[in-house]
């Protein structure tokens, strides 16, 4: 995540002995140098390096943290939701994609008895499909029969047992 606290103290207190210039020590641990700017703006405004310089990215927030903060900024207005994510260090859209997430996951514990009976619906729709398939070939097939007999009858006439 961050920087650790005491790579932070040791950082600043190289440069505040002025031994060397503070591109070298930026160079010599691979921080940058407007980093190391920051830490001593820092350490001179609070008179120490602060532990949670570095708030907590949104990533990094476990469900129970992501679920309170959702309930905590559920009945708040616009404005003051966005100054609540200010002061936590995350963003609006990452409360709105907490809350599908949340959703989504109290939905999909019923996802299986769903899913089985979508399956059982679909194939019993296939059934009906077959079946209606069926009934239409022997329904066209009986009206076939009615006008061939009626063509018949027309040409040859009544049979004579009828």
């Amino acid at each position: 995540m961050g920087y650790p606290i005491q790579l932070k103290e040791a950082v600043v207190k190289k440069v505040l002995n002025g031994n060397k210039p503070q591109h070298e020590i930026a160079k010599g641990f691979g921080i940058g140098r407007s980093t190391i700017g920051k830490w001593l703006k820092e350490y001179r405004e609070n008179g120490g390096i602060n532990l949670n310089s570095q708030g907590k990215r949104p990533k990094d927030w476990t469900a129970q943290e992501r679920m309170t903060a959702l309930i905590a900024t559920g009945s708040m207005s616009p404005e003051d939701r966005a100054s609540w994510c200010r002061k936590n260090g995350i963003f609006i859209h990452n409360l709105e994609q907490w809350k599908k997430e949340a959703i989504d996951a109290m939905s999909s514990g019923s996802g299986e008895k769903q899913s089985e009976e979508v399956k059982a619906l679909k194939k019993e729709n296939l059934n009906l499909k077959k079946n209606l398939t069926c009934k239409e070939k022997a329904l066209a097939e009986t009206a076939a029969l009615l006008v061939l007999k009626k063509k018949a009858q027309e040409i040859w006439g009544e049979p004579e047992g009828e």
